[in-house]
């Protein structure tokens, strides 16, 4: 109880902690054995009542607690309560990724750019290949002729499907913003957890460019307070 005083008395008490110490307190009252009834009695009264708190919030605050890098581990959840959880981070994640950024305009210059940089190489290359045209025709105009072409067999199945199964190498596989998010949580998941005295805002931002998805989210979730204690100490003074 002492420990959540003084972390909702803090600074920076944020939404994604408060499924960690709801969990912690709860299993704090459970009953040990040589309490007397009073006290047992007094404890499922108060563990039944945090068990009856922020059940409409469960899946967010669940969310918030897989995206902190000390709690992903979401031990006071099942095996399938934890996957789900995961499972509508990868949703979230992606959804995010497909909405504008406020680097828009800049993405729009950098294609900009590029597509310049791209015309001037094609150009040098058109020309490359005039000037190899015409040094092949003053070839064939001094007698030097070009090597003849290997004639290619005439085959009716060739003709019909080749184009759609011609041979050479595969195709690179596409991947879609689920696929990137999916990488990215297993990744995620599968790397050290961070101390809990550590600060998970920090971890965040060394590590963005490593889940540049995921990130996005991080910002956007991990700041949201979880209590309403400092707003109100600010309306009881003024």
């Amino acid at each position: 109880e002492g420990g959540y005083t003084v972390h909702v008395q803090g600074e920076d008490p944020t939404l994604l902690v408060v499924a960690p110490l709801q969990d912690t307190l709860i299993n704090g009252l459970k009953p040990i054995e040589g309490e007397s009834a009073v006290i047992k009695e007094m404890k499922a009264a108060m563990a039944g009542d945090l068990q009856k708190r922020y059940i409409d919030l469960k899946a967010t605050l669940h969310a918030c607690s897989a995206m902190d890098p000390r709690f992903k581990s979401l031990p006071f959840l099942t095996e399938n309560e934890r996957q789900e959880v995961y499972d509508g981070l990868i949703v979230e994640v992606a959804r995010l990724s497909m909405q504008p950024s406020e680097l828009s305009h800049f993405g729009v210059w950098m294609k900009t750019a590029n597509a310049r940089a791209d015309d001037e190489g094609m150009a040098s290359k058109e020309d490359a290949v005039d000037e190899g045209e015409q040094f092949m025709e003053g070839e064939s105009s001094q007698g030097q002729r070009p090597p003849p072409r290997n004639p290619r067999l005439s085959c009716p199945l060739a003709a019909l499907l080749g184009e759609r199964y011609s041979g050479g190498a595969a195709r690179p596989k596409t991947n879609t913003q689920e696929d990137e998010a999916k990488e990215q949580m297993t990744r995620y998941k599968e790397a050290d957890l961070l101390e809990v005295k550590e600060d998970p805002l920090v971890w965040w931002k060394e590590h963005q460019y490593q889940y540049p998805l995921m990130s996005k989210l991080a910002k956007r979730d991990l700041c949201v307070p979880g209590t309403s204690v400092s707003s109100e100490r600010v309306f009881s003074t003024a």
